[in-house]
């Protein structure tokens, strides 16, 4: 889906089904998630409670930061496998090829999850693509780190995807 240039292209509808993805996501993850970070436009919802006639703008897809420790300790396993029997897989752009660091869901509607990680080697550069298997990578996302050290943790109630 191309993200919307102005507020009113936003669908509240999706900003939750995106909501629902995360939960899904978070109850398919489980002890992992210490590993993982919700970061971008789902954000705001999750951490402010926003009055009705200040509505949050809303998202259109989840991006989940990963640990270097999902690297370092390769739980990057685990993890891509829960996702992949969870009916998680890699998207395809717009060219029809593979974007393994961003995995979709098909349903109604169909959702997607950007995968992003701390740079953590010499030369990596913000927006690089780092390859963690096959199928599956992460855009490389300087700042990333701050989101493990500065983050609040927050209940979701409700129903999965």
């Amino acid at each position: 889906m191309t993200k919307p240039t102005t507020a009113g292209g936003y669908n509240p509808d999706f900003t939750a089904a995106v909501e629902k993805t995360c939960l899904y996501i978070a109850t398919k993850l489980g002890d992992l998630m210490d590993d993982t970070v919700v970061v971008g436009g789902l954000v705001p919802s999750l951490i402010i409670d926003t009055p009705a006639t200040m509505p949050h703008v809303g998202t259109v897809d989840l991006d989940v930061g990963l640990a270097v420790a999902v690297l370092e300790h390769k739980r990057y396993q685990e993890l891509s496998e829960r996702l992949r029997q969870a009916g998680f897989g890699p998207d395809t752009n717009d060219r029809g090829n593979e974007t393994r660091q961003r995995w979709r869901i098909d349903g109604p509607p169909k959702v997607t999850v950007d995968f992003l990680i701390p740079p953590s080697r010499t030369g990596d550069r913000g927006g690089d693509v780092r390859d963690i298997e096959a199928d599956y990578a992460a855009i490389i996302a300087p700042g990333l780190t701050l989101a493990f050290m500065d983050h609040q943790r927050v209940r979701l109630d409700g129903h999965t995807i």
